[in-house]
């Protein structure tokens, strides 16, 4: 599986850098969806993982934002948010 070295896998928030330059996590914390890289998820991740946590943020949690609330973007909109990172909402 190939993953991006920036952006949530999760939750499609560009403010995060997931692997390093050798492709290993940096175990930071996704202020969108509280996604940890190299805890919840890594290189390694199959996309069902990534569907499973992704469906549990959307579905049981309603894409609440999990850091601080300052820091939310203007007019932010989770499925647009997904839909500009090509994640597929499947749920």
């Amino acid at each position: 599986m190939s993953m991006n070295k920036e952006g949530c896998p999760i939750c499609g928030f560009a403010d995060i850098t997931v692997l390093d330059n050798f492709n290993c996590a940096t175990f930071e914390i996704c202020e969108c969806c509280g996604s940890e890289s190299g805890l919840e998820f890594d290189l390694h991740s199959t996309p069902e993982h990534l569907a499973k946590i992704r469906r549990k943020w959307f579905k049981e949690d309603n894409c609440k934002w999990w850091g601080n609330k300052k820091l939310i973007p203007p007019n932010w909109d989770p499925k647009e948010q997904m839909e500009l990172a090509n994640i597929e909402i499947s749920l």
